[in-house]
């Protein structure tokens, strides 16, 4: 019976091991396969049927678990569907894969989450078709995402289609899909407001003042106008996240009288009779004037103050002005290590 029991536990600690075994080296494939996708330096495939074919650049393909992917092919850009060419380039990619068995090779995903890849079909690229019919672009703004050999093609197949005035090319200067959409937004935001004007959003209680991002871009039944952000705050709306603080000039005022101090000189050979003595000047809290601002760097939370190796190191986009070191630091910035 000893014996017995004993094999059942040495069974049983056999099972338990392969058991959290397995269970480590699923979870150890899961990381795996997550970085696997974020690093974008392996292809993963996807199977299944094309079941709807949104414009010359985007399908949904379902797979055999009956699962739904939006996918946009990668390497082109096509008409929007409103442009000139856009049903043309939607219909001659429906004619190619619309209900039909397909491969698709990916390797990221973009902002809108859809999986960007290249539709084979019968080991043949469907984006470069499009491409090779004159119904899309070969997308420049992402080649260096492309295999060096398929960036190669695609900008030949361009040119070929280019100087055969297919497709969109029988227009000599096509409007690229980017440009067409700003200039449907320009049209639909209609005429600027008079300059300086303030634009409330109704829906979120948020302002922008002309130099924020996103001004122009609240729609029409959304916008409410102020004079000035003190009357929007005053209405109750708050400035928007993406909208930096205003800075105010600074005015720097001197007294008629001004102190100097000097570091004491430190004797070569002091004695036991002349006690060294070193008087530092404290760093003044003001700007000096004609010193320009803080710079804050909203990223890495530190500040740079005129004089410093790295005062117009920091992007425009991270940029936030304070008028003295004292602003910087109440909102929780340091100074940087270059200041001295």
């Amino acid at each position: 019976m000893k014996i017995l029991t004993k094999t059942a536990s040495v069974l049983a600690l056999v099972v338990i091991c392969v058991t959290l075994g397995g269970a480590q080296t699923k979870a150890s494939n899961k990381v795996q396969q997550r970085s696997i996708v974020a690093s974008n330096n392996v292809e993963l495939v996807i199977e299944g049927k094309v079941v709807n074919v949104h414009d010359g650049d985007t399908v949904t393909v379902q797979d055999k678990h009956n699962k739904k992917t939006h996918i946009r092919l990668q390497g082109i850009d096509a008409p929007e569907l409103k442009q000139v060419y856009g049903d043309a380039s939607q219909q001659n990619l429906a004619r190619l894969v619309l209900n039909k068995q397909v491969v698709i090779v990916w390797t990221k995903l973009d902002k809108y989450r859809r999986t960007v890849g290249t539709i084979m079909l019968n080991g043949h690229d469907m984006n470069l078709e499009q491409v090779k019919a004159g119904l899309a672009w070969h997308f420049k703004k992402y080649e260096d995402e492309q295999k060096p050999e398929d960036r190669r093609t695609y900008a030949a197949a361009e040119q070929q289609a280019r100087a055969a005035r297919l497709g969109l090319w029988k227009d000599p200067n096509p409007t690229l899909p980017g440009d067409w959409r700003l200039d449907v937004k320009t049209a639909r935001w209609g005429p600027p407001p008079p300059e300086g004007t303030i634009i409330g959003n109704q829906t979120s209680k948020k302002y922008h003042r002309p130099d924020c991002p996103g001004y122009r871009d609240m729609s029409e039944r959304n916008r409410i106008f102020f004079k000035s952000a003190a009357e929007a705050e005053s209405a109750g709306y708050k400035r928007a996240g993406n909208c930096p603080a205003e800075v105010q000039p600074v005015v720097v005022k001197f007294s008629s009288r001004s102190v100097t101090v000097k570091p004491i000189p430190i004797p070569t050979n002091p004695s036991p009779e002349r006690p060294v003595v070193t008087a530092v000047p404290l760093a003044p809290k003001v700007l000096a004037p004609n010193q320009g601002q803080i710079i804050g760097n909203k990223n890495s939370k530190i500040y740079h103050v005129p004089g410093c190796s790295t005062y117009n190191s920091v992007s425009e986009k991270n940029r936030v002005l304070f008028n003295t070191t004292d602003d910087a630091e109440k909102a929780g910035y340091r100074r940087a290590k270059t200041c001295h």
